[in-house]
């Protein structure tokens, strides 16, 4: 028995492979990245879209943080196999008046531990400082865009809290998708399984150097090695150990497996639920023109709790701020930028266009 692909029911038909604006590719050489502990690369691509009509002075800018282990370019292509990827989304949105137009750019902050946070950290390297004082910049520079906002999810929506409330002066807007906070509730559970790996592999460098010369098998949430390299990831960001750089603490003790107290309190310094307390950041907060902050309700990593929490904490901050949950995991995260995008934009004075 044969069967024929019906001609109306092609992927293309649902996710256009073809934009309505443009994507256009620049070659950073940063200046900031050199000399990274990690030696990663100082040369980095930035795509830039741009809008249907092609006039990008005045235009919003959109600065796209990825999650932990992604890349901004990786957002901008035109489609994904039947996915719409996040740059097809911005452009459907703009076709059909939904959003206004906009520019986008997604920085590449990745490293070799899969992750930067978006932070400066002497065992990692100055990604904050590549986001604010060269990636940005170079839009504007090139594209004379209008004011500036920042969204994404997961790490990427942690970025983009930490960075409004770090740079207030250029981040007009920030929207968090399933971002990293409250702490307590986000990392511990990782940690456990962490430490097994590590144990296992007969150390943190050992763990590494198995993970350099052999993939990772079974990608997923609940992968012990894959848990160990984004508690590396994280301790790199949060408690690195400034006296030499490269080197970090891990929140946990190798041997009986406890928490750290000293290390945590130093993770805990981060938590964007703890930074909204700080005089300088609470002010900062309460300047934004719009925050926003979701989880999904079945969030693999309790992350809807902890946004609950980013919530309840900005409100008793005298903060506005638009919270929302919604059925779905960690991982299902593309309507959310359906949402995200036209509020971000109308919140800086640009609402949507319906035809």
């Amino acid at each position: 028995m044969s069967w024929r692909v019906p001609t109306d029911a092609r992927a293309e038909q649902m996710f256009p492979r073809e934009l309505k604006g443009r994507i256009e590719t620049h070659r950073l050489t940063s200046e900031v990245l050199r000399g990274n502990p990690w030696g990663d690369p100082v040369e980095r691509d930035v795509p830039i879209y741009l809008p249907p009509s092609g006039r990008t002075e005045g235009r919003p800018l959109l600065v796209l943080l990825s999650g932990y282990t992604g890349a901004g370019p990786a957002h901008f292509r035109s489609s994904d196999y039947l996915r719409e990827s996040i740059v097809a989304r911005l452009d459907r949105l703009i076709r059909s008046g939904a959003a206004a137009e906009a520019v986008m750019v997604g920085p590449d902050c990745i490293t070799t531990l899969g992750g930067s946070q978006y932070m400066n950290s002497s065992a990692t390297g100055r990604y904050e400082d590549y986001v604010v004082d060269e990636v940005v910049p170079l839009v504007q520079a090139k594209y004379h865009t209008g004011p500036t906002v920042t969204l994404g999810t997961s790490s990427g929506g942690y970025g983009a809290l930490f960075l409004a409330l770090r740079h207030p002066d250029l981040f007009r807007a920030a929207a968090s998708n399933a971002g990293d906070m409250y702490f307590e509730y986000c990392y511990p559970p990782d940690f456990p399984h962490a430490l097994r790996a590590i144990r296992r592999a007969g150390g943190p460098e050992a763990l590494l150097r198995k993970l350099f010369q052999t993939p990772i098998d079974g990608f997923g949430p609940k992968n012990e090695d894959l848990q160990a390299l984004s508690t590396m990831a994280y301790a790199s960001c949060y408690s690195a150990t400034d006296s030499e750089p490269g080197r970090f603490d891990l929140p946990f003790d190798l041997d009986s497996g406890a928490l750290r107290p000293d290390v945590w309190a130093r993770w805990l310094a981060w938590d964007p639920v703890r930074m909204i307390r700080e005089e300088r950041y609470r002010t900062a907060l309460r300047s934004l023109a719009y925050v926003y902050a979701d989880g999904g309700l079945t969030d693999e990593f309790g992350l809807d709790v902890s946004s609950r929490v980013f919530a309840a904490e900005a409100r008793r901050q005298g903060v506005a701020i638009d919270h929302q949950e919604y059925p779905g995991g960690h991982f299902d995260k593309g309507p959310r930028y359906d949402v995200m995008i036209p509020r971000l934009l109308q919140a800086v004075g640009f609402p949507p266009a319906p035809d």
